[in-house]
C-alpha cells in the first residue's frame, strides 16, 4: 500500500510551481553558460599567454645571437684598424727611396754599378748544431 501512495502523489500544477520550475531552468542554463564562457576565456587566455611566452623566448634567442655577432664585428673592426695602421706604416716606408732600394736589392737582386751580390743560403736546422767558430780556429 505504501507503494501505491507514492505513485499516486501527483504534482501540483499551479502557476507558482510553473514559474519556479522556469526560474530554476533559467538559473541552470545561466550556470551552464557561465561555465562554458569561462572555459572558452580560459582557453583563449592560455593560448595568448603561450604565444607571448614563445615570442619572448624567440626574441631572447635572436637578441643573444645578434649580441654575439656584434662582439665578432667589433673584434673584426679592431683587426681591420690594426691592419690599416700597418698598411699606413708600410706606405710611409715606401715613400722613402732608401727603403725601396733596399727591397729591390734584396728581392730582385738588382745592384748598383760595380756592386756584386752574393746570395747565401739560409741556415737550415741541420747547421744549427754545428759550431763554426771552432772549425775556423783549426
Amino acid at each position: 500500500m505504501s507503494e501505491r501512495k507514492r505513485n499516486t502523489v501527483s504534482r501540483i500544477h499551479t502557476e507558482f510551481a510553473k514559474q519556479e520550475e522556469l526560474r530554476e531552468k533559467r538559473l541552470h542554463n545561466k550556470k551552464v553558460s557561465l561555465y562554458r564562457n569561462l572555459a572558452i576565456m580560459g582557453t583563449v587566455f592560455f593560448l595568448i599567454m603561450g604565444t607571448l611566452v614563445f615570442t619572448i623566448i624567440n626574441q631572447h634567442q635572436v637578441l643573444k645571437k645578434e649580441q654575439q655577432e656584434q662582439v665578432a664585428l667589433k673584434k673584426e673592426k679592431l683587426e681591420q684598424k690594426q691592419y690599416k695602421k700597418e698598411l699606413d706604416a708600410q706606405l710611409v716606408k715606401l715613400d722613402d727611396d732608401d727603403y725601396i732600394a733596399k727591397i729591390v736589392r734584396k728581392d730582385l737582386f738588382l745592384s748598383k754599378k760595380g756592386e756584386k751580390i752574393f746570395h747565401l743560403p739560409e741556415d737550415s736546422e741541420d747547421d744549427e748544431g754545428i759550431d763554426l767558430t771552432e772549425n775556423e780556429k783549426k
